[in-house]
């Protein structure tokens, strides 16, 4: 967990968040409430009814994809960490209204950095029993991202997050090759 006053040196690849921009240009867009999986489909969903949609408990999970305005900063980091075309990172923003959980406990197969965006969240990490079953595990970490925090999650360690209780919050995923 690096909180933003201990990496304030390093400029973060992103900040902020245009949710209007990722869904003119991007067909992909999952809703999930609790684990639930929806997708989106604009031509029975408006931008009003997604944003009605987050600001009710749900989430919007965007992959970014070529055409996206973030798609460049995924080059960049990309670029940054030495990997290129299909081995290179995957890149998902979370966009989340008041206590949403877009994701149950999970676990990746890949490792994975948190940016947060906008907001807070919530999160619980793995802390014992590594590689065995989520009902095995015993210890948990609590960790609060604010704006501008990161965080890395190592594949395999299950995680869920959950959105601050009063407000919207935003984070992206890059998920390492």
């Amino acid at each position: 967990y690096f909180p933003s006053n201990r990496h304030r040196l390093l400029k973060p690849p992103m900040s902020g968040f245009d949710l209007s921009s990722l869904y003119d240009t991007n067909e992909w867009i999952s809703l999930r409430k609790r684990g639930s999986q929806d997708m989106l489909d604009k031509k029975q969903t408006s931008y009003d009814d997604l944003t009605e949609y987050i600001a009710g408990g749900g989430s919007a999970i965007i992959p970014v994809i070529p055409g996206d305005y973030l798609h460049d900063t995924k080059e960049q980091i990309d670029h940054a960490l030495g990997v290129t075309g299909e081995f290179g990172t995957s890149m998902n923003v979370y966009h989340s209204g008041p206590s949403a959980v877009a994701l149950n406990i999970h676990y990746d197969s890949y490792p994975v950095i948190v940016l947060q965006l906008q907001g807070q969240k919530e999160w619980i990490i793995q802390n014992d029993n590594f590689g065995q079953n989520v009902n095995d595990i015993t210890d948990w970490r609590n960790v609060t991202l604010t704006a501008g925090d990161l965080l890395y999650i190592p594949k395999g360690v299950h995680h869920a997050a959950t959105g601050d209780p009063e407000h919207g919050s935003t984070h992206a995923t890059i998920g390492l090759p």
